[in-house]
């Protein structure tokens, strides 16, 4: 039996880098997941909160798998350390890729967001 490590990646949404227009914002990370990683886990630790001049939602999501659906930047799930995928909820990932930060409805005119997501790479 083959011992199976955890990893986690950190992605960082920051708006005086990454702008806040409608769109999916490619972030800048130190992970990309091959296609068939189990995510396990998923956090955001919201720095500088996220404002809008209307009613921006956020979404994440990395190779297929959602990890938060489109909810509203101020929203409760975006205040301090949050969590938006639990262990209980393991999905595989069924495209490669990097994180995905979705910006729609409205653009985004501040914030600063760590995100981190476990995964467990299929031997």
């Amino acid at each position: 039996m083959a011992i199976t490590r955890t990893y986690i990646g950190k992605a960082q949404y920051d708006f005086g880098i990454d702008g806040g227009a409608i769109s999916a914002i490619a972030l800048a990370s130190n992970f990309s997941l091959p296609i068939g990683a189990m995510v396990i886990g998923a956090w955001t630790d919201v720095k500088t909160a996220m404002t809008s001049g209307g009613s921006a939602t956020v979404a994440l999501a990395v190779g297929g798998v959602t990890i938060k659906a489109a909810t509203a930047m101020d929203d409760g799930a975006y205040t301090a350390i949050d969590a938006h995928l639990a262990r209980t909820s393991a999905a595989l990932t069924t495209a490669a890729g990097a994180l995905s930060f979705t910006v729609a409805v409205a653009a985004l005119t501040a914030g600063k967001v760590d995100i981190y997501v476990e995964y467990i790479l299929a031997d």
